[in-house]
């Protein structure tokens, strides 16, 4: 897999965070996961977006169904939309 060197622009604060997690992992590989999975939520939720298109929205009485067997189905909301 080839690398490619970049600068990039980070809050201060939100940096420094970031550096003291990475620990010996490196910001680099830190960073890179965190890219990683921004970016399949945002694959999954284009997918979403296409079946929605194709198939219609989940009707409302079966989401309901599915977050009542589904206890920690609200976690979702903790993370920003892709």
């Amino acid at each position: 897999m080839a690398i490619a060197k970049v600068s990039v622009s980070l809050d201060a604060d939100l940096l420094a965070e970031a550096r003291e997690l990475a620990g010996p992992r490196g910001l680099s590989a830190l960073i890179n996961d965190a890219l990683r999975v921004r970016l399949q939520q945002a694959r999954v939720g284009r997918l979403l977006d296409e079946m929605d298109d194709e198939f219609g929205p989940v009707p409302a009485e079966i989401e309901e169904e599915v977050r009542r067997q589904w206890p920690q189905a609200d976690h979702a909301s903790q993370f920003p939309s892709a």
